[in-house]
């Protein structure tokens, strides 16, 4: 068994995983416990993978492998800066999935990620952006009279709005909706072959407001530091 943590800005997620890449198990934690996790990790796990793209630095057992953007990924990287190792793993969960180039995957988190896999199999980079929380938070920190809301997930028809509250939750939520469609116009573009891929914490309930052809996949990051782990054993 393969055991991959994944310890985010706002949760941390163990995936539990066979040998042949099948999820078996799913558990999400709030904050970073470190005796929580290794207690859900069953004895009989060979393999454990830990992907950091937090800003925590806390000490993990010495048989964690921690995952980087200098670990070995089986593609090449036109991208000259700092880049989170989750994006990576995104594109290459895509890849794993749908066997296919280019790649787009939409990551509806804290941030609002595009993260693009060519034709000829680089990762080209992408947009970030404000997540939703991020959007509603800014709202409220720099202004003197706009309230703290937590995200609703509507999109209506109607322009209209009757209070600030709606008028806000209208403006990140629909805002989001209108950002992940013109640049997935954009990168189709580039070559109208490509696949787009929705995932992140407020993936679905994004995907139920945007163009059909987008593949709203749980786990695609889990199943990217799978696929990078099975290419570092068996390249």
């Amino acid at each position: 068994m393969i055991a991959i943590v994944e310890r985010g800005n706002t949760r941390t997620k163990l995936c539990l995983l066979s040998f042949s890449g099948i999820i078996v198990d799913v558990k999400y934690w709030n904050e970073f416990i470190l005796s929580s996790i290794v207690d859900e990790i069953p004895d009989i796990t060979e393999h454990i993978r830990y992907c950091n793209t937090s800003q925590g630095l806390e000490t993990v057992p010495k048989n964690w492998i921690e995952i980087g953007v200098d670990s070995k990924w089986p593609f090449e990287l036109n991208y000259s800066s700092r880049i989170g190792v989750d994006r990576l793993a995104l594109v290459l969960g895509a890849k794993y999935v749908c066997g296919k180039l280019p790649i787009l995957v939409v990551s509806c988190g804290t941030c609002l990620t595009f993260s693009f896999l060519d034709s000829n199999n680089i990762f080209q980079g992408g947009a970030i952006s404000p997540g939703l929380s991020m959007r509603l938070k800014a709202m409220n920190s720099f202004t003197g009279s706009l309230p703290l809301l937590s995200p609703k997930y509507e999109s209506g028809f109607s322009q209209k709005t009757f209070n600030t509250e709606s008028s806000m939750q209208k403006g990140a939520y629909e805002g989001m909706i209108y950002e992940i469609e013109q640049r997935i116009r954009l990168f189709k573009d580039l070559d109208s072959g490509l696949k787009c891929f929705l995932s992140g914490g407020d993936g679905p309930a994004f995907a139920k407001s945007l163009e059909s052809g987008i593949f709203a996949t749980l786990n695609l990051e889990a199943i990217g530091l799978y696929a990078q782990w099975n290419y570092e054993h068996n390249k």
